[in-house]
């Protein structure tokens, strides 16, 4: 007979089946962390770069829509859309602001810029600063280390090669380095993988 070993399975079954249900909780605060903290960076940066603030805040409302699929009820969902339409409202004020400044001669148009090579270097940071989140939202929390590290080998790079020619106040690379500690202390309290 396999009766004992039938129930054996249905218990396994059973457990096995719950398990996505407690990572997914697990994981729906973890990106409504991640969507506050990137909320917070782009509240920052509005004024100082509001085409870059308005392209974050598309990745957020991404990231927004995927919270509520995966957790509808998530408590902190109703605060993050209130704070993302405020975030919304805000980039499109600084975006006709920076248009008429831009107009005018004045503005965002006399800020000092870096070089481009930086920026594009900057870019690069994001990317993997992206891909170590998206791997730690996933639970490879040792493949988001390995971004994380490459992220800031080449943030450290740049910064010594392009020092001098970096503005004081640089948003992006400022947003850049919160973004990475930020993930890096979300990595540290993490339980490591498996």
């Amino acid at each position: 007979m396999l009766g004992p070993r039938q129930d054996g399975w249905r218990v396994w079954l059973v457990a096995a089946a719950m398990l996505p249900a407690v990572a997914l909780a697990q994981g729906a605060d973890e990106l409504a962390s991640t969507i506050q903290q990137s909320l917070d960076g782009i509240e920052y940066r509005i004024d100082l770069r509001p085409e870059l603030a308005a392209q974050d805040l598309q990745e957020q409302q991404r990231r927004l829509d995927l919270l509520e699929q995966q957790a509808p009820g998530h408590p902190e969902l109703p605060t993050l859309r209130q704070k993302f339409a405020t975030l919304q409202d805000q980039v499109a004020s600084s975006l006709t602001d920076a248009a008429g400044d831009a107009a005018s001669g004045t503005g965002a148009a006399q800020i000092p810029t870096a070089p481009e090579a930086f920026d594009d270097g900057l870019e690069e940071v994001g990317t993997l600063q992206k891909q170590a989140e998206s791997a730690f939202l996933m639970g490879e929390n040792g493949e988001a280390a390995d971004f994380l590290e490459q992220a800031e080998s080449q943030m450290a790079a740049l910064e010594e090669r392009y020092g001098d020619e970096i503005p004081k106040g640089h948003a992006t690379l400022i947003v850049t380095k919160e973004k990475l500690a930020a993930l890096k202390d979300q990595l540290a309290v993490a339980e490591p993988a498996d």
